[in-house]
């Protein structure tokens, strides 16, 4: 089997020979996702998860778990996770009373 890479249409050929001589041409699009990578310690990640699970299905934002300290997210949401992390860490920060 050859591999040829054809540019024209930003995809790649895959070139077959069969038993009788005859080549067959597959191709596969690239569909490519812009989005926000995200790099955590595990406890992290499930608050993300959890986050993302209790909004309603038009507006979860995971778009890829790709294992459990690393995600792949829609690139708008980058804000509205940082503020919900500084919620949840102020809620749970304990202050010494005066």
């Amino acid at each position: 089997m050859s591999w040829l890479k054809n540019f024209e249409n930003e995809s790649i050929s895959f070139w077959e020979g069969s038993g009788n001589g005859k080549r067959q041409a597959l191709y596969i699009m690239v569909n490519a996702t812009k989005g926000l990578f995200i790099s955590c310690d595990v406890p992290m990640a499930q608050f993300i998860v959890s986050y993302n699970a209790s909004l309603p299905a038009s507006q979860r934002f995971i778009l890829h778990m790709l294992d459990s300290t690393h995600m792949f997210v829609q690139p708008h949401v980058a804000e509205m996770i940082r503020s919900r992390i500084s919620e949840f860490r102020d809620q749970n920060t304990y202050e010494k009373p005066a």
